[in-house]
């Protein structure tokens, strides 16, 4: 059964397993466009709207009928009339073929209903629905009204995955594996508040609850920033939650993490398996037939944690997991704020106090071994849609470190703001 794929590069994969990929925007445009709104007639006008705008040419629908004979010639299974030209336009008809949007609906659908109740299973469903991803939804053919209103919403229904992926991957019990991951997504969509607390949730797990608590500050500095607005109550709950320690925070009962194939590569737009099948390296983008560079998907989000990254040392170390000194650190603090100190024993570690000064973070050492100790692999979904796999001994390691030791300073940043707000609420209080 042929299948129109319109996750990634708009490309068409026939009954043998080849992959047809049109060979200019305008034509994949059209294709994408008929798929959208297959069994439905689309008018000449609308069409040239789509691939030209407000500039068509002289000859607009002599063009058009140009582009839909070439995409006959184009499209697979001889006997079928894929394209019907209609006394006011086209008609795609798709017969038995299916696309690869159809098939994410369905498996992120049942991923989310079955969350509740059995999130290993729901995990097992996001994932697959997810590896269908190759890139931007529709990717370079989003010329008109029509590919672009729905490249926006296939990406919010992404998101709205990802977002459900990691849910389940918390109530698996993991914490201490995804939060590089949600780091990006959050940094990739600021204002999507929902990343922000699943991030805070797993830090407070992981035992860091000092930058749980600095991912609150930073979520709202954005948020008054760009929108002049305070976080959500959802967020605020959170905030409130892990500063009282609340004991819904805590993981829930161990659960087996359920099989799950391998996600972090995936097949190219011409490999002759199934799409959620295991795939190989992606290759550069060539013309009809060849390989598209396919998108990262995320990681198993019930497997076993990866390796984290080796214990920082220096005056990196004691600006993070030893915890901050300084004025301030034990002012004794009481009501609610008192536990932003957090007590022996509990997650957080000795508590959050102001940082040093001069507290430094150029001092990283043991972070990569000749064994490959640093694994940033992650739940995927970023901009890039690139998991950070496999860095230890590249030439990526110095950039990542950079970026390492500038949070690690915005953290610090974050804590003192933090606390002086704390501190001064108490006071009029």
């Amino acid at each position: 059964m042929s299948e129109f794929r319109l996750l990634g590069p708009v490309t068409v994969c026939d009954t043998a397993g080849g992959v047809i990929a049109p060979s200019g925007p305008k034509q994949r445009a059209l294709l994408a466009t008929l798929v959208l709104h297959a069994g439905q007639l689309l008018s000449v006008d609308r069409l040239v709207e789509e691939l030209w705008g407000s500039a068509p040419p002289a000859n607009a629908s002599n063009a058009l009928q140009a582009h839909v004979a070439r995409l006959r010639r184009l499209l697979p299974a001889p006997g079928h009339e894929w394209i019907s030209t209609l006394p006011t336009g086209y008609l795609l008809a798709p017969g038995r073929a299916s696309t690869d949007v159809a098939r994410f609906t369905r498996l992120s659908g049942q991923g989310r209903a079955a969350l509740p109740h059995d999130p290993g299973q729901a995990a097992q469903l996001l994932q697959r629905a997810l590896s269908l991803w190759r890139g931007p939804a529709l990717q370079d053919s989003r010329h008109g009204p029509l590919c672009t209103t729905e490249a926006d919403r296939l990406e919010e229904q992404r998101l709205t995955a990802l977002e459900a992926l990691y849910e389940a991957s918390l109530q698996c019990g993991r914490s201490t594996g995804i939060t590089a991951g949600l780091e990006r997504l959050s940094a990739d969509h600021p204002l999507r508040e929902r990343f922000y607390d699943l991030l805070m949730l797993a830090l407070y797990r992981g035992g860091r609850q000092a930058e749980a608590l600095g991912v609150y500050e930073r979520a709202r500095r954005h948020l008054i920033t760009t929108l002049g607005i305070e976080p959500g109550p959802a967020l605020r709950a959170r905030l409130e939650a892990i500063l009282n320690h609340c004991p819904t925070l805590t993981p829930p009962p161990h659960q087996t993490p359920p099989p799950s194939p391998s996600l972090h590569q995936h097949p190219s737009p011409t490999s002759r398996s199934h799409p959620s099948g295991p795939g190989r390296p992606p290759g550069p983008a060539r013309s009809r037939g060849d390989r598209t560079d396919p998108m990262a998907p995320p990681a198993p989000a019930c497997a076993a944690d990866p390796p984290t990254l080796s214990p920082l040392t220096g005056p990196a170390a004691s600006a993070t997991s030893a915890g901050m000194t300084g004025p301030g650190a034990s002012a004794g603090l009481t009501g609610p704020g008192a536990s932003v100190g957090v007590p022996a024993g509990s997650p957080g570690g000795a508590g959050l106090v102001a940082p040093a000064a001069g507290a430094g973070c150029s001092d990283l050492t043991g972070s990569a071994g000749p064994t490959g100790s640093v694994d940033l692999t992650d739940l995927g979904g970023s901009a890039g849609f690139a998991d950070l796999a496999g860095v230890a001994g590249s030439a990526d390691l110095a950039g990542e470190l950079a970026h390492l030791r500038a949070r690690i300073e915005e953290l610090a940043r974050d804590q003192q703001d933090l606390l002086r707000r704390i501190q001064r609420d108490q006071a009029v209080h």
